[in-house]
């Protein structure tokens, strides 16, 4: 089964929890719009969460992780995938509701989206620990979880922090520390992504010590005449000379034969030109960018900071599906 659909849902995943657990923080803080507040709230739930539902039951459902890949996979924790994200995604909707249309509710709102952001990392902690078994080698796999959760504050912000970005291009006396804070943020996640990679160390798995042997049953050929006839003819010609070569005759065994060989069943990732365009493509990039916006938003030249972070959403988006793939193909 190829990775890069798994890898699109992780990263789905880290971009729909991170992106409202942004947008929740800047609530909370009750000092940007309100009316942005709002759009983002519907536009993070109908884009992001029900993508990211779909793709989690598309590719990355238990049952079919189960049946594709046997090794290095907890199902312990990958089991509560699902149910957390479902509840993710359905306290979203009372804490739009209220958002919409009762705005004085503000503390009613907060119960219903401080749950949802709990149950977000919740889930993030569970798939980070069902997956912690491919990089396990340092912490116990501890700096594989904990890269799930910078992900997802990096690319929730930077998602955010673009947005919001637009959002002044409307309103552009309106305060710029919402669009500070949600750049911080941004660089908080991509330096703890970096931090993280480096503990962890590139990924080397071996899912055997030893080769394993793989039989299969072959039905004798000489059962099927006509392909013997054309595959195995006794007598070859060869145009070039006048003698002939006779091939062997295979030797009929009863009820087939077992032919073994060695199948190798170990991958060790050591992908030096992918690597580096992960880290100087996917975060040294972003974090330029992000660091070049926070400065111009310092200015209040918001419409160059929103370039910036337009440019940095795309790198930094690329740069998590590279990493994410990477990082499963010891699962082929």
């Amino acid at each position: 089964m190829p990775t890069i659909p798994i890898a699109f849902y992780l990263v789905m995943l880290e971009l729909s929890i991170g992106s409202f657990l942004v947008l929740f923080a800047l609530d909370v803080r009750n000092d940007t719009s309100i009316n942005f507040v709002r759009f983002q709230g519907v536009l993070y739930l109908f884009l992001f969460t029900l993508l990211t539902w779909g793709t989690l039951n598309g590719f990355a459902s238990t049952a079919l992780l189960r049946d594709s890949f046997k090794f290095n996979l907890d199902f312990r924790y990958l089991q509560w995938q699902s149910p957390l994200l479902l509840w993710f995604m359905l306290l979203q909707v009372p804490y739009n509701i209220v958002l919409l249309v009762a705005k004085q509710a503000r503390n009613v709102r907060l119960v219903f989206g401080g749950v949802a952001c709990l149950l977000g990392v919740a889930d993030l902690l569970c798939v980070g620990m069902a997956f912690r078994g491919i990089a396990a080698g340092v912490l116990g796999g501890l700096p594989t979880v904990a890269a799930f959760v910078a992900g997802a504050l990096s690319l929730g912000g930077v998602s955010t922090a673009m947005l919001l970005g637009h959002w002044y291009l409307n309103t552009p006396t309106a305060s710029g520390k919402p669009l500070e804070f949600a750049t911080v943020l941004t660089i908080v996640g991509i330096i703890a992504q970096i931090t993280f990679g480096l503990v962890a160390g590139p990924v080397t798995y071996s899912r055997t010590s030893a080769l394993v042997t793989a039989s299969s049953t072959i039905a004798p050929i000489t059962t099927y005449p006509a392909i013997e006839r054309m595959i195995l003819p006794k007598t070859i010609r060869v145009a070039s000379d006048s003698s002939v070569s006779t091939a062997p005759t295979p030797t009929p065994q009863p009820g087939g034969s077992t032919v073994t060989s060695p199948v190798p069943h170990g991958v060790i990732f050591n992908n030096l030109t992918l690597t580096l365009l992960q880290y100087l493509l996917g975060f040294g990039l972003p974090l330029i960018l992000t660091g070049i916006a926070f400065f111009l938003e310092r200015q209040r030249s918001f419409q160059s900071a929103t370039g910036m972070l337009y440019i940095a959403v795309v790198f930094a988006f690329f740069g998590e599906i590279l990493a994410r793939n990477l990082f499963l193909q010891p699962l082929l």
